[in-house]
């Protein structure tokens, strides 16, 4: 995916700063897509010159003058035209180093493996905690007449559903391996 038309599609929403836009992917799709702010500046400037989005400075006086980009009507046409080719392929094959080792774990102690599917556990569900936090969010927005709240919530949910299943895989594991002892 394309962190430039994910930032076409988020200024779409409204004009804003590099930091605001780093505040919207962390309450809203970061459970499927993420970047780091310094990622987001770099990819506005490219942006930018592409003639993509357009920025103006506004003066603070006890602040630093803060950048707010706005996309233009070519930035449009392109986050349309992207909007509007799926991919023939809908999910890449992912790299997971967790599950290399799990493949390989009969080489090593089973209460350590015992010990990292219990904390892969506990960080599955700090990340449900987070789609909670990400729900509520979206229901305010639905209930404040945002439309696209009811397309943010299919994607949670795919998140919700996903991190759901890999606790329950692990917890398959963790009863395997006390069946084995």
């Amino acid at each position: 995916m394309s962190l430039s038309h994910t930032l076409l599609g988020l200024l779409s929403y409204k004009p804003m700063t590099g930091y605001e836009i780093k505040q919207l992917f962390d309450c809203s799709i970061q459970h499927f897509w993420n970047a780091h702010i310094s990622q987001i500046y770099r990819e506005l400037t490219r942006m930018d010159e592409k003639g993509w989005i357009v920025h103006h400075t506004q003066e603070q006086t006890s602040k630093p003058d803060k950048k707010i980009y706005s996309i233009t009507d070519t930035g449009s046409a392109e986050f349309m035209k992207w909007l509007q080719d799926f991919p023939a392929e809908f999910e890449k094959v992912e790299r997971n180093e967790f599950l290399v080792r799990i493949f390989f774990a009969s080489r090593i102690d089973k209460a350590a493996l015992t010990y990292e599917l219990k904390r892969y556990i506990r960080k599955a569900q700090e990340q449900l905690d987070k789609y909670n936090q990400i729900g509520t969010g979206i229901q305010t927005e639905a209930e404040n007449g945002e439309k696209d709240a009811f397309f943010w919530r299919m994607t949670l949910r795919r998140g919700i559903l996903s991190t759901e299943a890999t606790m329950k895989w692990a917890e398959e594991c963790l009863l395997l391996i006390e069946e084995e002892r």
